[in-house]
């Protein structure tokens, strides 16, 4: 098994000709892979408590340009990949995700620009509906910043190596890099770590709870409306979240 995003490597150039967001996607060939096989883990409320401390200044991402993958439990759906690139203190951020049953890649869904702390200014792909445009604009902010915040406190890397019985397609294609990181969430390390920073598990003050997708019991997978939670009495915490939507 090896990561859905050196298909996309592959396909890279051919994407980029037809795509709207297609010069985000410059050099992703040679783009160092993360891969988060584990999305409950990804997606759990002590990685977003992890967020708050590296937020405070510019982001910096492991590389001047990568890949952040994430195995997707849908079944309609094989991976998430967010491509990221640095600019100084400016972040630029591209959101694809493969299609199970088409076999084939989106568009480019969301282009994401981080050039001040905690804060992310999104232009969607001109085609999205509005509830479409704050459901990815979520996922793609929040792959990169949930993303940074695991390889900044609780990652666990281990390089993988592509086969050389593998690489011959990919290599005549331009992808360059054999190497990928393959990233374990140890959800007690992850738990402390949250928790001694004030985490969402450590803090029962009142915030507001964003929308998020919700794996059931019998496969299903359903949207969860954003909400308020905790105790106004204790306090509040306002989280700086922001996405400005518009078409590109």
């Amino acid at each position: 098994m090896i990561p859905q995003a050196y298909e996309f490597k592959r396909l890279a150039p051919q994407f980029r000709k037809r795509s709207t967001f297609g010069f985000l996607f410059e050099g992703v060939e040679a783009a160092p892979v993360y891969y988060f096989a584990d999305q409950e883990g990804f997606d759990s409320d002590d990685v977003a408590a992890l967020r708050a401390q590296i937020v405070t200044g510019p982001l910096k991402l492991p590389h001047p340009c990568v890949v952040f993958e994430v195995k997707d439990r849908d079944p309609q759906r094989a991976a998430l990949l967010v491509y990221a690139r640095q600019f100084g203190d400016r972040v630029e951020a591209g959101f694809v995700f493969k299609d199970r049953r088409q076999r084939k890649w989106t568009d480019c869904l969301f282009h994401a620009v981080f050039s001040e702390p905690g804060v992310a200014e999104g232009f969607p792909h001109p085609e999205l509906g509005g509830n479409e445009v704050a459901i990815y604009g979520e996922v793609t902010t929040g792959i990169v910043w949930r993303a940074l915040s695991i390889l900044a406190q609780v990652a666990e890397t281990k390089p993988r190596i592509i086969s050389p019985a593998l690489r011959g397609k990919y290599a005549k294609a331009g992808v360059r890099g054999w190497t990928w990181h393959q990233i374990t969430i140890d959800p007690e390390r992850l738990r402390a770590k949250s928790t001694s920073q004030g985490g969402t598990h450590a803090s029962p003050r009142w915030h507001v709870r964003r929308g998020h997708w919700r794996q059931l019991t019998d496969g299903r997978r359903v949207f969860v409306r954003q909400c308020q939670v905790g105790d106004p009495a204790r306090g509040g915490v306002v989280k700086d979240y922001i996405v400005k939507g518009q078409a590109a």
